[in-house]
């Protein structure tokens, strides 16, 4: 049976990076590769997000948006995407996981092997983390999305709740099957997008949330989410 989360093409490069909040060329680069100088010679980094969609080749599935996730969240923390593609090959490798940054492995077996990646290379310590109570953690900006996934049975990502403290208890949600991927608020089919269009058009809350039959508080989730999105992003 066909699997949304990896065989739809949900996607476009631009409309991923900015779910991702990543620049779009980063997340070109992030998809296709790219070539970079090294040692006088222009070296071939190889793509480390490969697209699922077979119908859509193009595009890229909820499983690569998840992908794009966890590693905007190394970006944020400044790690070099070297680094992390290197200790991510050494992970997938023990695991024999292929797309490992949307498992929830990552989270237990593929985190074992990143600190055992770090420890024999000696390789950037922002990789893995110890928290306060000494155990091995992923740095903050990478550990906040991976809370905000939900996982299926089979280990991989579910839905992602952006903003949520904790999977399934935001008030909105990005599922594969429901309105081609895109955010909306919980239980409606109302996509984020359309609610921010209004109220930067000038509609009041009020307005919106009478047309829409919605409460404040989804409304206001809506325009916030949309809103963090179109904030200016770090170079």
């Amino acid at each position: 049976m066909n699997d949304a989360r990896f065989d739809l093409g949900l996607y476009s490069l631009p409309e991923a990076a900015r779910l991702a909040r990543v620049p779009g060329q980063t997340l070109r680069n992030w998809v296709t590769g790219y070539r970079y100088p090294r040692a006088g010679q222009r070296v071939e980094a190889s793509p480390v997000i490969r697209p699922t969609a077979a119908s859509e080749p193009a595009a890229l599935s909820f499983v690569n948006l998840v992908e794009a996730l966890t590693l905007a969240g190394f970006r944020e923390m400044g790690v070099p995407l070297q680094r992390v593609r290197t200790a991510l090959d050494y992970a997938a490798e023990a695991l024999g996981v292929e797309h490992l940054l949307a498992s929830e492995r990552i989270l237990s077996d593929g985190l074992d092997l990143f600190w055992e990646f770090q420890e024999q290379t000696g390789e950037s310590p922002h990789l893995v983390n110890m928290s306060r109570g000494g155990q091995k953690a992923f740095p903050e900006a990478v550990g906040r999305y991976l809370r905000e996934v939900e996982w299926g049975s089979d280990s991989f990502a579910k839905r992602w709740w952006p903003g949520a403290t904790a999977a399934t208890e935001g008030l909105v949600v990005v599922d594969p099957n429901r309105a081609f991927g895109a955010p909306v608020l919980v239980g409606t089919g109302i996509r984020t997008q359309d609610i921010f269009l209004r109220f930067s058009a000038g509609e009041s809350i009020a307005d919106l949330t009478e047309d829409y039959g919605l409460t404040v508080p989804q409304v206001e989730s809506a325009i916030r989410l949309e809103a963090t999105l179109l904030e200016p992003l770090a170079a």
